[in-house]
């Protein structure tokens, strides 16, 4: 048991203890205290109060005289309603100094999820369009909650579900045909040459009704699998997948199967059989729906009278084809808040069909930038790729600055690697149902809450690690410095953190825990000369520390898939 759990489950058992039959208390109600004066854990007396109609701050006193030091605990007093936690600061610190030791990159995990499998849903977008920064927040929080809940001990399945059939496909196709007739592909960057395309047929079919008409007997032909359109969608479909798989390693991406829209035809078609036979659902003016007005969803639309199938019903088959390819316990699908009436009647219908599964939707909100929101339809969208080469110019050309001996394929490591760390985190520190404004300036600066903030930490404690002359001990007795103490308090809630993380899908907090980290380590950098005292047992245990900080920083990142660097 980790350093902080053991900690708090002594103030627990005493509190339990003290209270007796009085009352039910459970671990979840121990908090953390506002400020450090006031303790490391903190018992609220509150609901004690009201269930024995007394006065809160009478129960706390009474409470912290009963309860004597342990092991991890060496001060409770009372402060008001609260009964207040401190922890033995020496023996502390030496768990967690072991603890880190110990586990190395392991350090945090748990197994919370043992014995339970998860499916994961994610990196979802159309072929035929480019990929643009708006999508890289779904790829950023899907990564992180696959390895968080792999980091809680649960088997994680990532699957990807790619539409390449759809209006968007059919509309691309159009415009090839109709407004570029002949024209030869670019070799590179494809899939911006086909969003391109995409925008220009959007505009120009408007609300024409003939038009309008062209693109849906071509898209029933695609889900028909045959006529004329046909040779065009396969050729510029692989060009799509070709490009979005490049585009997934190059995100580091892990995806063991990647479903596609075609595929699901067959399923799709047998599913709205099955469910017009039993009843769930009716014809309705020559298209096929699920009637959920009783449960406030309105009517979840399967067909088109056209005879052309919705996602709606295309994502009944994925949902039964992903429990049958894989069994998981639970099937979460990360996908836009624009989305999520969609789900909703997802969920309601596969519970009809009494679909055996746990299903789960995992919304998020849109990207925007300092000037405004985006359109593929409209074409105003910064694709990634415009976007990472702009990133990776500007970052290779201040590590060249600061590094001017280093060769150019470690330069260029380096700009990848800060490139992608930058965005991932700026995608990630924010609560996902929030609206992001993504600046790509602010996201490379060294300075606040950005992946290089965190990478210079870690950095810094790379280099006072090798310049050092002296090993790095677990000496917790010799650090005495308030910093060091806070700092190794910090370490300590690094497990809780992630399995509270974990459980609420909360990337956002380990986000926000690097950051703190990061600026508590600078903090003390910038107090302590951390090198230069002359008891060389005390600087041992100094860069022990420091090397604790270091591991935590790196598997904080690590569960957000960024790879730290260990020289800027």
């Amino acid at each position: 048991m980790y350093a902080f759990a053991a900690a708090k489950k002594e103030a627990y058992t005493a509190l339990r203890k003290a209270l007796g039959k009085k009352a039910t208390v459970t671990i979840d109600m121990l908090l953390t205290p506002p400020k450090p004066e006031y303790g490391d854990l903190s018992f609220p007396c509150f609901e004690l109060a009201k269930g024995l109609k007394r006065n809160p701050a009478e129960i706390a006193s009474e409470v912290a005289a009963k309860i004597g030091p342990t092991k991890f605990i060496k001060d409770i007093t009372s402060a008001g309603p609260y009964v207040n936690f401190k922890f033995a600061e020496t023996t502390f610190a030496e768990q967690i100094l072991n603890d880190v030791k110990k586990q190395k990159n392991r350090y945090g995990k748990s197994t919370t999820g043992k014995g339970k499998k998860v499916l994961i849903e994610y990196a979802n977008p159309n072929t035929h369009k480019e990929i643009h920064v708006g999508h890289l927040r779904n790829f950023s929080l899907g990564a992180s909650i696959v390895n968080l809940l792999r980091f809680n001990g649960y088997t994680v399945v990532p699957v990807s579900y790619i539409n390449d059939l759809g209006n968007n496909v059919a509309k691309c196709l159009w415009g090839l045909e109709k407004l570029h007739p002949g024209e030869d592909a670019p070799a590179e960057h494809r899939l911006n040459y086909l969003g391109k395309i995409y925008a220009e047929a959007n505009a120009a079919i408007g609300d024409d009704e003939a038009k309008k008409a062209e693109v849906s007997d071509i898209q029933r032909q695609l889900e028909l699998m045959e006529g004329e359109w046909v040779p065009l969608w396969k050729k510029t479909q692989k060009w799509s997948i070709d490009g979005l798989k490049d585009i997934f390693d190059q995100f580091g991406l892990e995806l063991k199967h990647i479903y596609l829209e075609h595929e699901l035809i067959d399923d799709t078609h047998a599913i709205i059989k099955r469910l017009l036979t039993e009843g769930i659902a009716k014809m309705s003016e020559g298209a096929v729906v699920v009637d959920l007005e009783d449960q406030g969803l309105g009517f979840n639309l399967l067909r088109k009278s056209d005879g052309t199938l919705l996602y709606n019903a295309k994502d009944l088959a994925l949902a039964f084809k992903k429990n049958s390819d894989y069994e998981a316990d639970r099937l979460v699908i990360i996908v836009d808040n624009r989305q999520s009436l969609a789900m909703r009647q997802l969920m309601a219908t596969l519970k009809l069909m009494n679909f055996p599964g746990d299903v789960q939707h995992l919304p998020y909100d849109m990207v925007t930038l300092p000037d405004g929101a985006m359109s593929s339809r409209k074409g105003n969208i910064v694709r990634w790729t415009d976007m990472y080469e702009a990133m990776y110019t500007k970052l290779a050309q201040e590590t060249v600055t600061r590094h001017a001996d280093w060769s150019t394929r470690k330069v260029a490591a380096t700009a990848k690697a800060l490139a992608i760390a930058s965005v991932k985190f700026v995608m990630l520190r924010q609560d996902p149902e929030k609206v992001l404004t993504f600046d790509m300036q602010e996201a490379m600066s060294a300075e606040g809450y950005t992946a290089p903030y965190v990478f210079y930490a870690v950095a810094r404690i790379h280099t006072l690690l090798n310049k050092a002359e002296i090993a790095p001990e677990e000496r917790s007795q010799l650090l005495t410095h308030p910093l060091e103490n806070s700092l190794l308090k910090l370490v300590s809630r690094f497990p809780d953190i992630v399995q509270t993380a974990g459980a609420t899908y909360r990337a956002s907090a380990i986000a926000q825990y690097a950051f703190e980290l990061s600026q508590a380590f600078a903090s003390y950098y910038e107090a302590v000369r951390i090198l230069d005292d002359k008891d060389h047992d005390l600087v041992a245990a100094r860069l022990g520390l420091l090397d604790c900080v270091r591991q935590t920083l790196s598997n904080a990142m690590g569960t957000l898939g960024i790879e730290v660097l260990k020289e800027m």
